[in-house]
């Protein structure tokens, strides 16, 4: 009887798809199955009593394994030998690929008598499934990292004629005087800032994936931020023939004050964009775990299965309004809120409207004391400006401009003529505005430093840059400056100076 019970616990062990064997104390083969012969090259000599040493040597021999897990740096005899004995003394699981490129997953426990049992499982499969979903990874990874590259130059290149032009076009409404010119340039500024909003957008997902974009955290008062949304999307609400109902709060938010405005600027933007008629309402709820903000539309709503993929770059939804954006604003949205900790909430019905929120923790609420309004241009008028571009329409459009502010400016395109235009000021230039990329291989930070130590001092200097590659963007990023994006916008522009200067 106990024959039979041996006899069918081999028969069951030989039958099984794992490889099997036993050691004895003085490590002398026992037993093993059929598959855990075949893993050597000369499978006849893997019987009873051989030891495991001669079986490592044989390994060695026919290089018929090579160890991943033990031998990292590669093929190595003597390495292996003591890697492999150490692992087998020491019982311990590793993986082996065969020759033939099977993997397996070796688990050998010691025995009470001292001795060892091993068992060995074809992974091969799973480690094929891995290294696929490896390789789709690494493919998706690059044809990312190809898009960026792709958007960068591309934005790049385009950017610098919608510089000049955004610049030509802030200088031509500062001399206008009649009604309808003024009304005209000012369509024209419509437009060059819808543009520019494109740009933004992914100029926004470079310096996300830069990682460059980090959050002031603060309390943040909701009622001015609420007031100036009304007064920026009035406009085009009115327009459109859409009722835009913003809510007035005392209320505030932790959160960071730009982030956050450029994540209900989106919803903004978008709930106005799908409502064709009807009516667009923002307002602030209080929730048990803190504040929530909403941004809701009776617009043309969408299927709520898509709800999760709206936040994905480049994802549009159907309709006439999609062909007017890229399909990043809520992409930008979700990563910024990821930023922030904020959480996104989105309900929806075709035909009904959507409803877009965040959901954010709440703060105390201080008070914002009025500003002191004052003639933006009398702030800047009489200081001395210098340009560094290489670009000459840049050059003229921005003397143009500099002139309407009452400033007195001088421009170079390089080093070479920065000495030419000093002599232009009535003393030393009290900022500097450089472009990052000049002629020669040159850079503004070194530009900028140059001409520091020809002043003699250092000079508060703005830093333009039409780069959107995530890897150039940090570099700007960290070099100290202040940085403005092409095309550049001529408020902010003045802001920047004031803000220098004062």
């Amino acid at each position: 009887m106990k024959g039979t019970q041996e006899y069918g616990l081999i028969d069951a062990i030989e039958s099984a798809s794992e490889a099997f064997v036993i050691w004895d104390a003085q490590d002398r083969l026992v037993f093993c199955n059929s598959r855990y012969k075949s893993f050597f090259a000369e499978p006849e000599k893997v019987c009873p009593g051989v030891r495991f040493d001669a079986l490592v040597e044989m390994n060695i021999a026919y290089t018929s394994v090579a160890e991943i897990s033990l031998l990292p740096a590669g093929w190595d005899p003597d390495q292996y030998r003591r890697a492999r004995m150490n692992c087998h003394n020491l019982a311990r699981d590793t993986f082996i690929q065969l020759r033939d490129g099977r993997w397996l997953q070796s688990c050998e426990r010691r025995t009470r008598e001292g001795g060892i049992v091993g068992v060995y499982t074809d992974i091969t499969e799973r480690k094929r499934a891995e290294e696929a979903l490896d390789a789709a990874k690494r493919a998706a990874e690059e044809a990312n990292l190809a898009k960026s590259r792709f958007l960068a130059a591309a934005s790049h290149d385009l950017r610098q004629p919608l510089h000049a032009v955004g610049i030509l076009v802030s200088a031509l409404a500062a001399r206008l005087e009649d009604d309808r010119q003024k009304e005209i340039a000012a369509q024209i500024g419509e437009c060059l800032e819808t543009v520019s909003g494109l740009f933004d957008a992914l100029l926004d997902i470079s310096k996300l994936d830069a990682g460059v974009v980090t959050p002031a955290f603060a309390a943040v008062p909701l009622g001015p931020l609420l007031k100036a949304l009304r007064r920026e999307f009035a406009p085009l609400a009115e327009r459109k023939g859409v009722a835009l109902t913003i809510l007035d709060s005392g209320l505030a938010v932790r959160s960071d004050p730009a982030m956050l405005g450029r994540i209900l600027r989106n919803f903004l933007s978008n709930a106005i964009k799908y409502t064709e008629t009807g009516r667009v309402l923002v307002g602030v709820r209080r929730r048990a775990d803190g504040l929530r903000l909403d941004v809701i539309d009776t617009g043309t709503g969408f299927d709520p299965a898509e709800a999760d993929a709206v936040f994905r770059e480049f994802h549009r939804l159907e309709g006439t309004a999609a062909q007017q954006g890229i399909g990043l604003g809520l992409s930008i949205a979700d990563r910024l809120a990821r930023l922030l900790g904020h959480r996104l909430e989105v309900a929806t019905r075709p035909g009904f409207g959507s409803r877009f929120s965040l959901s954010a923790e709440a703060a105390e609420a201080t008070a914002v004391p009025a500003a002191v309004p004052l003639a933006p241009n009398r702030l800047l008028a009489g200081r001395r400006l210098l340009l560094v571009d290489d670009d000459p329409e840049i050059r003229r459009a921005a003397l143009l401009l500099f002139e309407a502010w009452g400033c007195q400016a001088a421009a170079a395109a390089g080093l070479d003529d920065v000495a030419a235009a000093l002599e232009q000021l009535d003393g030393a230039p009290e900022a500097l505005i450089v472009d990052y990329h000049l002629q020669r291989g040159r850079t503004g930070d070194r530009v900028a430093a140059r001409i520091a130590e020809r002043l003699g001092a250092p000079v508060p200097t703005v830093m333009v840059t039409g780069e959107t590659a995530p890897e150039l963007l940090q570099k700007v990023q960290d070099l100290g400056f202040p940085v403005l994006h092409k095309p550049l916008q001529a408020m902010r522009l003045r802001a920047i100076l004031q803000h220098l200067l004062a």
